[in-house]
């Protein structure tokens, strides 16, 4: 990116931004691995930053993003002249589960992510052997990982529950892992939550790329709920 004169922002290492053509708007420019999304308000000058990518590389242009870094986009033009989009990650989820290959009922009862009348802070350690403990570890950490990902993209209503449990990968317990799979059904059954960002169509792009990649280098904590911004 910068040998196209592009310049890397303060704030995170995975966004983009500068001039590309004189006198015209800037481009913001994400990138993950070989996954990259961008947006200009000025349409020629995303042409042009097209054209200067395929001179680097073999690139596919997919148009307007419905995917990206797991999360599903679905886009919706309001009455008013106003964008809005919706992000989910149920297709992650029903992969999570899958491999934890976890019975879920169809009326689900798991209303929280916390087990009512047992703080996972103040679950015990129990005395296992090593080969048990490490066995044990694995598990534990690929769960925790998995909704780590989940609560710092789309779902930070189970922000606080992922950071109690997160601070026992290196030694969890039974109960612990208990608590983590409930947090798991907790999420399978509002999968379906998004976060939705409601602006003038002509911002929404630049106050998008803000959201995203910051709250990929910070843990953000919010409330329960549907987060709904309109800017």
């Amino acid at each position: 990116m910068k040998s196209i004169g592009l310049q890397c922002s303060t704030t995170s290492p995975c966004l983009f931004l500068g001039t590309l053509i004189e006198g015209k708007a800037s481009i913001y420019v994400g990138i993950y691995v070989d996954d990259i999304i961008y947006f200009s308000p000025d349409d020629t000058v995303e042409q042009k930053f097209e054209e200067m990518l395929s001179t680097i590389g073999d690139v596919d242009f997919m148009g307007q993003v419905t995917h990206f870094l797991g999360i599903e986009f679905t886009w919706y033009k309001l009455p008013d002249g106003h964008l809005s989009v919706n992000l989910t990650q149920q297709s992650f989820s029903e992969s999570l589960l899958d491999s934890l290959a976890l019975p879920i009922l169809s009326t689900s009862l798991y209303t929280t992510p916390y087990q009512s009348g047992r703080s996972i802070d103040s679950i015990p350690d129990q005395n296992m052997s090593s080969e048990e403990r490490d066995q044990l570890r694995l598990q534990y950490q690929s769960i925790v990982g998995s909704l780590n990902w989940l609560a710092h993209t789309t779902r930070p209503d189970i922000s606080m529950a992922v950071s109690l449990l997160a601070q026992h990968q290196s030694t969890p317990s039974l109960g612990l892992l208990e608590a983590a799979l409930y947090v798991v059904k907790y999420y399978h059954r509002l999968q379906t939550w998004a976060f939705i960002l409601a602006v003038q169509t002509d911002l929404l792009w630049r106050h998008f790329f803000i959201f995203l990649f910051l709250q990929l280098s910070f843990s953000w904590l919010m409330p329960t709920g549907v987060l709904k911004m309109h800017l």
